[in-house]
């Protein structure tokens, strides 16, 4: 899964609650040895909040500049965490509990994309339960939402005689000619297309 520290507190926090939730992220990274070069510093990053604070009270008793010198500092320490976020974000390699020792809030975890997906594998071809069906099979793929089926005879490879789409691991070809070999394969198509095709399995039907 994709793990990430969630930068959405700096904006929709009061001031006292940015105030304290960077306290605690200064506390979870001092001396925190998954974090041994925060960038910007946490002594930057404390500056900023203790001039945010002294702000924020000289500023309590209203005034047009004071304010806007409280929301000046409030931009400065907003902009250094981001960028503790970022470095949070890298130096945690995915460890969902490395962040959490942070004290950064984090985002939901995501899925990693699944990708191409592999080749179906173990499958199986198998006499039908009436003369002239084959039953084939194989192992489901993970993030497979379709499987895509081709019937050949062995003595003409390149010739598809059958088709088949199924959204299980599983389909049955029936019609054929007993006495003759056939060849079946399949691949699985997932978000990213299709995969290779498996390796085929032959059967003689009967």
């Amino acid at each position: 899964m994709i793990v990430k520290p969630s930068t959405d507190f700096i904006n929709r926090s009061s001031d006292s609650e940015l105030v304290a939730t960077t306290g605690a992220i200064i506390m979870g990274m001092t001396n925190n040895p998954d974090y041994p070069t925060p960038s910007p510093t946490l002594a930057d990053v404390s500056a900023k909040s203790t001039a945010f604070s002294d702000a924020m009270a000289a500023a309590a008793g209203g005034g047009v500049q004071l304010t806007a010198e409280k929301n000046a500092r409030r931009a400065e320490l907003a902009a250094s965490l981001r960028l503790l976020a970022s470095y949070a974000q890298t130096a945690c390699n995915g460890d969902l509990a490395v962040l959490l020792s942070s004290g950064f809030p984090i985002q939901k975890p995501q899925r990693q994309p699944i990708g191409v997906l592999p080749a179906p594998s173990d499958l199986r071809v198998r006499l039908g339960g009436v003369s002239g069906a084959l039953d084939a099979s194989a192992s489901p793929v993970y993030g497979a939402g379709v499987y895509n089926w081709k019937l050949v005879a062995t003595s003409a490879p390149n010739v598809v005689l059958q088709t088949a789409q199924t959204t299980g691991a599983r389909t049955s070809f029936t019609g054929l000619t007993p006495g003759v070999e056939y060849s079946v394969t399949l691949n699985a198509v997932g978000s990213a297309g299709p995969s290779d095709w498996a390796n085929p399995v032959s059967q003689i039907v009967i």
